[in-house]
């Protein structure tokens, strides 16, 4: 089995999501980011306005302004998800599988978001393209 040695010893999306491991935003800001135009290198200011949370039929929704979807969409936007049928593999098995059987150019990242789901994000359009089709 092969694992890359620069992406074992940086923390996963899913450690960083709960807090399990400590996070440097600069050294993150290249890969969480980069779908933000360059002008403000990332940096938006998040208003009252932008969030606003309420209570409809019992539930509680959270509404996003304009401003905030595009920049939550834009980073969607190279983004697969993929759903394992069957037997589930591990995590290093399945990222060796998908680089043997896709051989994207560039380097991929993949999250496991339980349950059988996976998030897989390129960093190359080309790649993605291709792999969609």
């Amino acid at each position: 089995m092969v694992v890359e040695p620069s992406l074992s010893s940086t923390p996963s999306w899913k450690d960083k999501l709960l807090g399990g491991a400590s996070i440097s935003i600069e050294m993150d800001r290249d890969l969480f980011l980069s779908g933000i135009d360059d002008d403000n290198n990332g940096d938006f200011d998040l208003l009252d306005d932008d969030v606003q949370t309420s209570i409809i039929n019992g539930m509680p929704t959270i509404s996003f302004s304009d401003q905030i979807k595009e920049i939550l969409f834009k980073e969607m936007e190279l983004i697969m998800v993929i759903k394992l049928l069957g037997r589930s593999i591990g995590y290093n098995t399945l990222h060796n599988r998908i680089t043997s059987l896709w051989k994207p150019i560039s380097p991929f990242y993949l999250m496991d978001i339980e349950n059988g789901y996976y998030l897989v994000r390129f960093v190359n359009r080309s790649d993605y393209d291709r792999i969609l089709s």
